[in-house]
C-alpha cells in the first residue's frame, strides 16, 4: 500500500504554532500586572495601650493582610511625646488584616505636644528584595484635635534618604474627624532600588500630654516588577517548557512524515 507523505507545509505550520506559543508565554511572563499590590503596611497593633508605638511593618504570611516588604519607621519625634493609643481605627485597614479587635488592642499612634514637635520626620525605607515598584500610592488614616497638627507633607527619596522630594500635602481638620489622606507617588520614584518615604506634620500649636493628633494604617500600594535575576530565572523556565512542548508536538509530525 502506498504511503502518503505529509506536506512539508504542514510541518512548517506546526513549527509556527510552536514559535507563536513560545512568544505568547514570554509575553505573559514579562507583562506587568494590573492588580495593585500591597507593598508596605503598618497597622501598629503589636504594642499595648500607652506603650511605645509598634513601628515595624506587617508582612505576609504572618499577617495575610500585610505587605511584602519588612521595614521600620524611624522618627526624630520626641520619644516621650508619642505612644501607642487605644482606640485606633478601621479606616484604611488592609483587606485580610487579621489584627482586628477583640484579637488585638486596636492601636494607633498618638502624638502629644504638637507645638514642640512641628516638622518631625517619620521615615521608612522600601528594600527591593522582592522586586522594584511602580505606580505607587501612599495613604493612611489620621485625625487631629484643636491645637494639633493641621497639615501633613509627604516626600520620597531615591537615594536611601539622602535627599527628599515633596510630592504632596493635605490639610487636616482639627475637629476630631477621622479621614484617609492619599497621595499618588510620582513616576520619578518608579524602580528606585534605594527608595524611601518621609511624612511630617506641621501647624501644631498645643502643648501638653494629650492625644492631639493620631495616625493609623499606613499603606504603600503599587505594582511589583520582578528584578532582572528573577525575570531571567522565569524566562529560563519558560524556555525549558517551550522546548519540552516542542519535542512533544514535533513527535507526531515526524510520524506523519514517515
Amino acid at each position: 500500500m502506498r504511503k502518503f507523505r505529509r506536506s512539508p507545509r504542514r510541518g512548517l505550520r506546526f513549527r509556527s504554532l510552536l514559535m507563536l506559543t513560545g512568544a505568547l508565554m514570554l509575553l505573559a511572563a514579562l507583562a506587568p500586572t494590573t492588580k495593585a499590590d500591597l507593598i508596605v503596611y503598618f497597622n501598629f497593633e503589636d504594642s499595648f495601650n500607652g506603650g511605645p508605638p509598634d513601628f515595624t511593618s506587617d508582612v505576609v504570611p504572618e499577617n495575610p493582610g500585610g505587605g511584602v516588604v519588612l521595614t521600620t519607621i524611624t522618627t526624630d519625634y520626641n520619644s516621650d511625646e508619642l505612644f501607642a493609643n487605644n482606640p485606633g481605627t478601621s479606616l484604611n485597614r488592609s483587606a485580610g488584616d487579621i489584627d482586628v479587635p477583640p484579637l488585638t488592642p486596636d492601636l494607633d499612634v498618638a502624638l502629644t505636644n504638637p507645638a514642640g514637635n512641628n516638622n518631625r520626620n517619620f521615615d521608612f525605607s522600601v528594600p527591593s528584595a522582592q522586586g522594584l515598584f511602580q505606580d505607587m500610592t501612599l495613604s493612611f488614616a489620621v485625625k487631629s484635635l484643636r491645637g494639633g497638627f493641621d497639615l501633613v507633607t509627604v516626600q520620597f527619596s531615591v537615594d536611601g534618604g539622602g535627599t527628599f522630594t515633596t510630592f504632596g500635602t493635605a490639610a487636616l481638620p482639627t475637629n476630631g474627624t477621622r479621614q484617609v489622606v492619599s497621595f499618588i507617588v510620582p513616576a520619578a520614584a518608579n524602580n528606585a532600588p534605594d527608595l524611601a518615604f518621609r511624612f511630617f506634620f506641621t501647624g501644631g500649636t498645643a502643648t501638653g500630654n494629650f492625644r492631639f493628633t493620631q495616625f493609623d494604617n499606613i499603606q504603600l500600594t503599587g505594582t511589583i516588577v520582578p528584578e532582572p535575576a528573577t525575570v531571567a530565572s522565569g524566562l529560563l523556565g519558560v524556555l525549558g517548557l517551550c522546548w519540552f512542548q516542542r519535542k512533544r508536538l514535533i513527535r507526531p509530525v515526524r510520524r506523519w512524515r514517515t
